[in-house]
């Protein structure tokens, strides 16, 4: 199988890229730099000759989309998107990778068949979310075999043995005041990323279009995730204190309550 991973020096591009590899794929990764490798090649998903140009040139039977720009997704999602979807064929298969956050209640526990709820324009990540929720609809509208993968926040150990922005912030708030505030309730289903690229690829054999939850089936509080995290870490699960947080209409301006050392 040829597998096109679009954004292979990420957290998640890169893990699968890996797992690929080692599963003898025929596997082509993109990047927005050079790489020193031979199978990453440089791109600009925006271009669309050079878009064009790796699709007639690779012909992928399956491609990834793991790109992610938070703040500029938009413009990701308006023309590189596009551009995917003019250049690939028919049968190829576009795996597009989306995010539990498109549901803006924070309770977790979401289905296939709800509705995303687009975020308020001034919100932190008002750009990501709801350019992920433009991009389901786009290739859902527009591409015959487009798979959409929701997923949680993504914990774990890239292909160069990076762990998570996420936690790697915690950690150096940790570091420096010696405490960490999460919220007991406010939930996610956080997925191991090993897990998920294993899970991508599987799906790459399977002919199924539409939307797959990807995760857990348990839902964890930023709480809980944050303490088991850390543990594992090697660090004093102690130092995470518990944050309640009242609900706003806007998850991602939530507003603390109390907070208090457990």
């Amino acid at each position: 199988m040829r597998i096109l991973i679009l954004g292979a020096t990420g957290f998640l591009g890169s893990t699968l890229f890996g797992l690929a590899e080692s599963l003898n794929h025929t596997v082509l990764g993109t990047s927005r730099h050079m790489n020193e490798k031979a199978n990453i090649t440089q791109l600009d998903i925006t271009d669309e000759d050079a878009v064009e140009q790796i699709i007639q040139e690779f012909l992928p039977d399956v491609v990834v989309w793991s790109l992610l720009s938070m703040n500029e997704e938009d413009v990701l999602i308006k023309f590189g998107l596009s551009n995917l979807i003019l250049a690939i064929s028919s049968q190829t298969k576009l795996i597009f990778i989306s995010t539990d956050g498109v549901f803006a209640g924070g309770t977790g526990g979401y289905k296939e068949s709800d509705n995303p709820i687009p975020i308020a324009e001034e919100a932190p990540l008002a750009t990501y979310i709801n350019s992920k929720i433009l991009g389901e609809k786009k290739g859902q509208n527009n591409h015959p075999k487009y798979m959409i993968i929701r997923t949680g926040p993504l914990y774990g150990k890239d292909l160069n043995q990076n762990i998570e922005e996420r936690t790697q912030k915690v950690i150096k708030e940790v570091e420096e005041k010696g405490f960490f505030h999460a919220a007991t309730n406010m939930y996610r289903t956080f997925v191991n990323i090993e897990d998920l690229s294993k899970v991508i690829l599987e799906l790459s054999n399977i002919d199924f279009n539409g939307i797959l939850h990807v995760g857990p089936l348990q839902k964890e509080s930023y709480f809980t995730f944050y303490k088991r995290r850390l543990r594992r870490l090697g660090y004093d699960e102690a130092v995470i204190f518990i944050s309640i947080c009242l609900s706003h209409p806007n998850i991602y301006e939530i507003l603390p309550l109390f907070t208090r050392h457990l």
